[in-house]
Parts: C-alpha cells; sequence; structure tokens
C-alpha cells in the first residue's frame, strides 16, 4: 500500500499544481487512498518533496543521488546567505528548508564537505581547513 500510495503522490505532484497538503488528499482521495495527514507529512519528507514556487515538487529524481541540477535548483530556490567559520562552513536558508539544503549538499558529495548538521534554516557544515571552506563557499556561490 505504501508503494502504490508513493507512486500516486509522485504522479499527483509531477501531472498536477499541488499546492498544499489538503490538495494532495484530495488527490489521493479521488483515487481512492486514504491517508492521515501525519502519514502524508511523513511520505513527503521520505519522498523529498519540496515547496518551489507555491506547489510541490520532486527534489531529485532517484534518492541517494543527487544530479548537479538538482542541487543547483534546491541551492537557489532555498539559500538565503553563505559565510565561513575557520573550519565551518555556515548557510542560511528560508524557514523549514534547512533539512532539504543540507540532505542536497550530503548527496553532492563534494569532496570539501565532511558532514553537516541542518537546523531549521541553518545549516553547518564541517570542512578539514579554512581553505576547503573557502573552496566549499566559492563552489556553492557558483550555484546561485
Amino acid at each position: 500500500m505504501k508503494r502504490q500510495r508513493h507512486n500516486a503522490i509522485l504522479d499527483l505532484v509531477r501531472s498536477e499544481e499541488i499546492a498544499s497538503q489538503e490538495d494532495l488528499m484530495r488527490g489521493l482521495k479521488s483515487r481512492h487512498i486514504d491517508v492521515s495527514q501525519s502519514t502524508l507529512s511523513r511520505d513527503i519528507q521520505a519522498l523529498r518533496l519540496a515547496k518551489t514556487g507555491g506547489v510541490y515538487t520532486v527534489v531529485e529524481l532517484e534518492p541517494g543521488k543527487a544530479s548537479d541540477e538538482s542541487t543547483r535548483r534546491i541551492i537557489r530556490e532555498f539559500l538565503v546567505d553563505i559565510d565561513v567559520a575557520q573550519n565551518i562552513v555556515v548557510v542560511k536558508t528560508g524557514a523549514g528548508h534547512a533539512s532539504t539544503v543540507s540532505q542536497a549538499l550530503d548527496e553532492a558529495g563534494w569532496p570539501e564537505a565532511i558532514g553537516t548538521i541542518a537546523g531549521e534554516n541553518t545549516i553547518f557544515i564541517a570542512v578539514r581547513s579554512e581553505k576547503d571552506g573557502k573552496k566549499l563557499e566559492h563552489r556553492i556561490r557558483e550555484l546561485l
């Protein structure tokens, strides 16, 4: 049932402009799929859906393999500011988007980044040196 529900959610998001969880629930109901709001929230996170331009979109096509275009789109959409503090790169995002950006950065597999920690709108990226921090900052700014 979960796989069927996920496929239906992806189909709805790709074929219609879904602006809210309520819209998504109505679309699923029209396909005879009942889901609770909490399950739908977990599905949205598991499927890596994010709001861009006021509607849900699929953040990346293949989970675990971020494309350069997917990473670029996420950074352009959600990044607000970036700065380097010695061996930590600090990235600011819009409210609630740090997790999406953090995961995209992790999956990009850039050698400068050791790992990320995301809050609500702030990401700390650990790097080995200040030089790597500046290099990573430059790489990210190039995507803007």
